[in-house]
């Protein structure tokens, strides 16, 4: 199934293959352990790495909508009636409109205010 792929290190989003195993998810996103963030009006979830606040290399996105940023890569997934994942109800072309990436120049390093 198709899935997106929101990549704060390039820059972009772009359609990916999900196999539908979520083993897969922690290769997508580059991770250990993954969580999931939902939010009202927006149809599908964002699969996020749980531990990307605690890499040292750390990239951020803003998603329109969500009030905090998101770190690190992160997979969109739609979600059925019976909660398993399918292919993104929100289009591409919508999706890369919600998403601004946060340049390296305005990340704030904890203790340096």
């Amino acid at each position: 199934m198709k899935a997106y792929l929101i990549d704060p290190y390039e820059t972009k989003v772009t359609e990916v293959e999900y196999s539908g195993k979520y083993e897969d998810i922690y290769k997508l996103i580059d991770c250990h352990t993954f969580d999931c963030v939902g939010f009202r009006g927006f149809k599908d979830t964002i699969y996020i790495d749980d531990e990307g606040l605690y890499k040292e290399d750390k990239q951020f996105f803003m998603v329109d909508g969500f009030p905090t940023p998101l770190c690190g890569k992160a997979l969109v997934l739609g979600t059925d009636k019976e909660g398993d994942s399918v292919s993104p109800k929100t289009s591409l072309t919508k999706l890369k409109s919600m998403i601004d990436f946060i340049p390296e120049i305005f990340i704030v390093q904890a203790g340096t205010l």
